[in-house]
């Protein structure tokens, strides 16, 4: 607890609410980042994804999914939970806010309606999403072009070791077997009772 000034009463303690005074002056304009044991294991959601919105004011609307955000277990829908935003000039503008996973239901692409959707792995360890509604494939959504990762050229600077000294063989088991035999004689006695 915080004391208070000597003027104000002499050292009193601050009492539970004028500490929750305190804190109400620091605002928050996010959503708090999920704890680790309700983090979502297997997202089943991309972006690019069309979902439907089950609850909330935006109930039964359809929308692309524009990004995930995994530390928080939400996602961002084009056109869906607008906002005003005022920027630095002072104009209003709109901006998606983000709709928790759980509120979000994928589309079927043979029904066009919300399904769940399970996963399953193909031998070479691909995920495929099946439809329970259809019990057809959802297939992935393409990366969009500026998120879509091109292997970074790889450049040798002057601490990088070359091939070939790195798979020299530089340790010789026969030299060092006399030290070893010498050492494992000696914890032997320590090894018995």
């Amino acid at each position: 607890l915080l004391r208070a000034p000597a003027a104000a009463g002499g050292g009193a303690l601050f009492g539970p609410s004028a500490l929750g005074a305190c804190l109400a002056e620091q605002r928050r304009f996010f959503p708090k980042l999920a704890k680790k044991k309700d983090l979502i294991r297997t997202w089943k959601i991309r972006p690019g994804d069309q979902v439907q919105i089950n609850s909330g004011k935006e109930k039964n609307n359809v929308g692309e999914v524009l990004m995930v955000d995994h530390k928080r277990n939400m996602v961002k829908v084009k056109n869906l939970n607008l906002r005003k935003v005022r920027d630095e000039e002072g104009n209003y503008k709109m901006i998606e806010k983000k709709i928790h996973y759980s509120n979000c239901a994928l589309i079927d692409p043979v029904y066009g309606t919300p399904t769940r959707v399970g996963l399953t792995f193909t031998e070479e360890g691909d995920a495929i999403r099946l439809s329970y509604h259809s019990g057809q494939v959802i297939p992935w959504p393409d990366a969009p072009k500026d998120r879509r990762k091109e292997p970074a050229e790889q450049l040798e600077g002057p601490k990088d070791t070359p091939p070939e000294q790195a798979l020299k063989k530089t340790y010789d088991y026969k030299a060092d077997a006399e030290a070893i035999r010498l050492a494992r004689l000696v914890m032997a006695k320590f090894n018995y009772r």
